[in-house]
C-alpha cells in the first residue's frame, strides 16, 4: 500500500499569486475566485474582471486581468491589477504587476506603473508612465 497522502493538492492545482497588498507570494488553489492574504489579512480577488459597458467605481483591484473592451469605459480612481488590456476608455491611476496592452484606439487618461506596455498607434495617453519597475511599498 502506498504512502500517499491524500489531503495535499498535486502541484498543477497550485497557483503562485503575489498579494497586492503586502507584495508576499502565497499558493493559492487554481479555482479560488478570492482569498485572504496570509501575511496582511487582505481580501484579494484572483478572477479576470471584463468591462464591457460603463462602469464608474472607486477602486478595481484584482491579482487577474482586467479587460476594458471597445465599448468599455472606466471611470476610476486606481486600477490594481495583475495585467492590463484596454481597447476602450480608461480614467484613472494603473498599477499593474503584469504587462499593459493598449488597443489602437484605447484611451487612458491617468497615471500607469507597469514593468511593460503595449502601443497600439493612434491611441490617446494622457498621464506620467513608469515602465519596466514596479516599486514594491
Amino acid at each position: 500500500m502506498p504512502a500517499a497522502s491524500t489531503n495535499v493538492p498535486p502541484p498543477d492545482d497550485r497557483l503562485t499569486i503575489v498579494c497586492l497588498h503586502c507584495d508576499k507570494p502565497q499558493e493559492v488553489g487554481r479555482k479560488a475566485m478570492s482569498i485572504t492574504c496570509k501575511f496582511c489579512s487582505k481580501s484579494l480577488k484572483l478572477e479576470d474582471i471584463p468591462i464591457k459597458d460603463y462602469q464608474a467605481r472607486r477602486v478595481i483591484e484584482t491579482v487577474g486581468v482586467v479587460t476594458v473592451d471597445k465599448k468599455g469605459s472606466a471611470i476610476t480612481d486606481r486600477i490594481n491589477c495583475g495585467g492590463l488590456i484596454v481597447r476602450g476608455k480608461v480614467k484613472g491611476n494603473v498599477k499593474s504587476r503584469g504587462p499593459v496592452f493598449v488597443g489602437p484606439e484605447a484611451e487612458i487618461k491617468g497615471d500607469v506603473i507597469a514593468p511593460a506596455i503595449a502601443i497600439g498607434a493612434g491611441a490617446v495617453l494622457e498621464g506620467r508612465y513608469e515602465i519596466g519597475k514596479l516599486n514594491p511599498q
